[in-house]
Formats: structure tokens, C-alpha cells, sequence
């Protein structure tokens, strides 16, 4: 009779490793469950009180302008073919925005007091011979200022005595002395330098700037 209590104890057994294994499931489903509210909760909170949040939606979301609206644009703006962001406009090609700058600006240009120039040719030709020479000259002549009125004035008004002046200092030239453009154009400011002496002896005043020989023919 004593042997039967030993052969049923290891039925007793039996029960409490089930209960062992119930509470081990129970506390691992309570720390699941307790996980798993913990980070419910921290997924519910706002973005600036989450960090794990701010974390996805930097990585997720797209890159926002900053607060003049510029940074994002030109760290996502698409490249051309040498690495240069395209111009404004939405094409490349000028599109709708600014134009394009049309180069370096130039110098501006001085602005100069302009005044009127006034022409007078002395009617007919200055005849003469030449120094040394069985040739005589024929010449046109004409001046120019940019004085007032009153210079060509003085100028037709002592006519004859201007023309006998021209006429004396052309008689002192040899055919060298007037062939050739050097040679007229000194032969120019001579007749100037005359005439401007003549005027200042009779009226105080020249004013003739340039003298132009129109014409000149040796015969």
C-alpha cells in the first residue's frame, strides 16, 4: 500500500508548471503591451515634443523653403549641362522672368557745349604768281567760326584789304610750297594767322578758327 502514493506524484507535478508557464506568458504579454503603449505614445505626440518623430519627417518629407522661400529652391533646383542652375524664367530659354543681361555698359558720353559754325567763301579766285616761277596760281578760299555773326561782318567788310593780304603772301610761295596736302595745309594757317592780324588792326577782334583752300590750280 505505501508504494501508490509515490507513483502519483508525479501527477501533482504537472500543475504548477503550467502555472509557471501562464505567469511567464502573462508578464511577457504585459511587457509587450506596456511597449507598445509607450511607444503609441510617443508616436502621438506632436512633432516639436517628438524627436522620432522630427527624425521621419526629415527623412520622408520633402525639403520645405526657409523663411525667405530660397533655400530649398536652389538646393533641389536641377543643374544644366556645365553644373549652373538655369535662369529664371522656366525653360532655359528666357521663359517668363527677368531678361538676361545684354553685357557690360559702356562709357557714358561727355556732353560737350556745341556751338554753331558759320562758313563764308570769298567770292571769285585769288590769281598770282609764283616765287620763282613762270607758273601763277589759282585759288579758292574759305573760313569758318564759331563766333557770332559779327566775324563774317567784319570780314566782308574789309574784304579788299583781306584779299590784297591773301594775294601778297601767296606771291612769297614757290610750286613747292603749294603742292602737296602737308604743304596746303600750312599754307592754310598762314591765310588764317593773315587774315586774324588784319582784323585785329581794324576791328580789335580776328575770330576766324580755320581757313580752307577750296580750290587751287597752278597754270
Amino acid at each position: 500500500m505505501a508504494a501508490e502514493p509515490e507513483a502519483q506524484e508525479p501527477k501533482k507535478k504537472l500543475p504548477i508548471v503550467k502555472i509557471l508557464v501562464m505567469v511567464v506568458g502573462a508578464i511577457v504579454l504585459i511587457g509587450v503591451g506596456a511597449g507598445a503603449a509607450i511607444l503609441f505614445n510617443k508616436l502621438t505626440k506632436p512633432a516639436d515634443e517628438n524627436p522620432l518623430a522630427i527624425v521621419i519627417e526629415r527623412k520622408g518629407a520633402p525639403a520645405e523653403a526657409d523663411a525667405h522661400g530660397d533655400a530649398a529652391a536652389q538646393a533641389e533646383a536641377p543643374k544644366d549641362a556645365h553644373g549652373a542652375a538655369p535662369a529664371a524664367g522656366g525653360h532655359g530659354d528666357g521663359g517668363h522672368g527677368a531678361p538676361a543681361p545684354s553685357g557690360p555698359t559702356g562709357k557714358p558720353v561727355p556732353s560737350k557745349e556745341q556751338f554753331v559754325t558759320s562758313y563764308f567763301e570769298f567770292p571769285g579766285n585769288f590769281t598770282t604768281n609764283l616765287r620763282g616761277s613762270r607758273r601763277f596760281a589759282q585759288m579758292s578760299v574759305a573760313l569758318a567760326t564759331q563766333y557770332d555773326k559779327k566775324v563774317i561782318e567784319n570780314v566782308q567788310k574789309h574784304e579788299v584789304a583781306i584779299r590784297a593780304e591773301v594775294l601778297a603772301l601767296l606771291a612769297e610761295q614757290t610750286e613747292a610750297d603749294v603742292i602737296g596736302v602737308d604743304n596746303r595745309k600750312k599754307l592754310q594757317v598762314l591765310i588764317r594767322d593773315a587774315i586774324n592780324k588784319l582784323l585785329n588792326e581794324r576791328v580789335s577782334f580776328g575770330g576766324v578758327e580755320d581757313v580752307y583752300i577750296t580750290a587751287l590750280v597752278l597754270q
